[in-house]
């Protein structure tokens, strides 16, 4: 069965991206359909081949075009800020309905092409995307079960067990928590049996 997701996290640089290319190398690999978008990227250079969204059209086998930038990242501001503060700097302004509008529109061609869709926030589940609608106003409105990226360090507990409250309040589904244990300092199987302990969701350790 084919599913769209809406991916996000608890903060900024937690391993979205990371996740979304490893999703991407497992569709592929399953020789099942799957594309992938990120309406809004910030702090987005075109010279620079490891942006967020380069890296989705590397994992789509898609040419780092204007083009094909445009059919993923349409919102795209230099500023390495929050998108309303990025838009602001450039003298734009995000509608909140038009990067619903685009998304929705990505859903509707996924579900009737059979096709797998990840659509990437940007930060974190709070972060603005104006200066009146966050990520979260997004998400609702998709109405799309959720992955949760969190890290793994010390207040991780507190920070993924918040943004699970603030998602169930708001009637969003939480189909997975990705736990990031990039940082090989810390030992992760602590914070991996809380996380099951007090959620009862499904874990994956990257």
């Amino acid at each position: 069965m084919n599913r769209e997701f809406f991916i996000t996290a608890t903060g900024t640089d937690i391993g979205k991206s990371f996740y979304l290319q490893k999703l991407c190398r497992e569709f592929k690999a399953r020789r099942l359909n799957f594309s992938a978008i990120k309406p809004i990227i910030s702090g987005f250079n075109i010279k620079d081949e490891n942006n967020d969204s380069a890296l989705i059209l590397k994992a789509l086998d898609l040419p780092n075009s204007k083009e094909n930038l445009n059919k993923i990242s349409p919102w795209r501001f230099k500023a390495a800020v929050s998108p309303n503060v990025a838009a602001r700097l450039e003298n734009k302004k995000i509608d909140l309905n038009e990067v619903i509008n685009f998304c929705q529109n990505h859903i509707n061609l996924a579900k009737e092409s059979g096709t797998n869709l990840l659509i990437e926030g940007a930060g974190g589940i709070m972060t603005p995307i104006n200066n009146k609608a966050t990520y979260l106003d997004l998400m609702k409105a998709l109405n799309i079960p959720v992955i949760l990226v969190t890290g793994n360090y010390l207040g991780t507990i507190s920070h993924t067990l918040t943004a699970l409250e603030v998602l169930y309040h708001h009637k969003i589904t939480v189909a997975k928590i990705i736990l990031n244990c990039k940082d090989a300092s810390i030992d992760y199987q602590q914070n991996l049996e809380n996380l099951q302990n007090f959620t009862g969701i499904e874990i994956e350790k990257i």
